[in-house]
């Protein structure tokens, strides 16, 4: 006997489309959480997320490429091969209807991948800031404390920069390449969280990304997939980036999402590592954003602090700069441009300008000594 299938399976995909509930749903939660953010990191961000996170971090991490990476690449190969066939299929039978199976499947895909997103990973930006956290005084700060804090690190700078190892041209490289660097990277974060017990955790190591020559065009340097726990790093960058990069992305990992707050996490695992590399990269992401913060403030005396830098660290920021300039494009400026409303549909109200917040996380914890 043969049954007809038809009508259950027209049923099955027109209801697909009633997974659109779940993006209205995702906000709902989202905004309640936003209510406390007290609750949201006792019971969510050092709660629930490490709980389900870690062992999915772990798990990934047992591979030592990036499997988000292979997924979206595949992704990409698949989605226009299978448009090209629907399209196809569609002018032989004339019957256009065929894609509507298919759309279907897509609303209820990226329904729910924008819910999972938001249930694995945008409730972060609803959590407490750091500052309250760990308690740093963040407040509105003078010149001369800035100027202080940038010739703190110039000094930090120029000191590690001793005692890194440095290629045939005198620029920075990593003793050991990424392999090693990633397999060290974790020491940081052990060591931080004596101080910082929020920072605990055990997940994945940072991962390289094949595609990382083309990742620079976008002028994105690391990213933290929130449904493999994977923090991916673009390994073509200059090696004085690298450590501070991967000490970002596992700020992600453990559920900071603020950019600007990962930033700083950065810099204190990198100068809590026991290795120099990771310490010079750590200072010189410091110094760049308090320069940048100085130079906005008062031109002059920026110039005047440039006069203090050794000629180890001037190589590598020569350095830095050529290589970043045969990157100035349209991908770029097309990616800057979704970053940007990413953020600030997150709550970075500035959007890619919340990257300068760093430095009044900086200034509070050179008031307190520490730096």
């Amino acid at each position: 006997m043969r049954k007809n299938f038809s009508r259950n399976h027209n049923a099955s995909y027109k209801h697909r489309f009633f997974s659109l509930l779940l993006i209205p749903l995702a906000f709902l939660i989202k905004w309640l959480m936003s209510l406390s953010p007290e609750f949201t990191e006792k019971y969510y961000s050092q709660g629930i997320y490490k709980f389900i996170m870690q062992p999915v971090s772990r798990l990934t991490g047992l591979v030592p490429f990036s499997v988000a990476e292979i997924f979206a690449i595949l992704l990409v190969l698949y989605i226009p091969a299978r448009i090209v066939y629907l399209i196809i299929h569609a002018a032989r039978a004339r019957k256009w209807s065929v894609f509507l199976p298919w759309i279907s499947n897509m609303v209820f895909i990226v329904s729910l991948v924008f819910f999972l997103q938001t249930i694995l990973w945008t409730i972060h930006y609803e959590r407490l800031p750091f500052a309250d956290s760990s308690g740093l005084e963040v407040r509105d700060s003078s010149v001369d404390e800035l100027e202080a804090l940038c010739r703190a690190l110039i000094e930090d700078t120029n000191l590690l920069r001793e005692q890194v190892t440095e290629d045939e041209n005198g620029v920075m490289k990593l003793d050991g390449g990424f392999k090693k660097m990633a397999a060290q990277a974790e020491l940081g974060y052990d060591e931080i969280q004596k101080h910082y017990s929020f920072l605990a955790g055990t997940y994945g190591p940072p991962k390289p990304v094949l595609l990382s020559r083309a990742m620079s065009h976008t002028n994105i340097i690391g990213i933290y997939i929130s449904f493999t726990g994977e923090a991916n790093i673009d390994i073509d960058i200059p090696d004085s980036e690298i450590p501070s990069t991967a000490m970002h992305e596992m700020a992600h990992q453990r559920g900071f999402a603020r950019e600007d707050e990962a930033n700083f996490i950065a810099y204190l695992t990198c100068m809590a590592h026991p290795d120099a590399s990771f310490k010079y990269s750590g200072s010189v992401l410091a110094l760049q954003h308090s320069m940048n913060a100085l130079y906005i403030a008062d031109s002059t005396r920026y110039f005047d602090m440039i006069k203090l830098y050794s000629p180890g660290y001037l190589r590598d920021l020569e350095y830095q700069h050529a290589y970043w300039k045969q990157f100035q494009g349209a991908a770029k400026d097309v990616v800057d441009k979704i970053n940007d409303s990413y953020l600030k549909f997150n709550g970075e109200t500035d959007g890619v300008k919340s990257y300068g917040r760093m430095v009044d996380l900086l200034l509070a914890y050179h008031r307190q000594g520490a730096l």
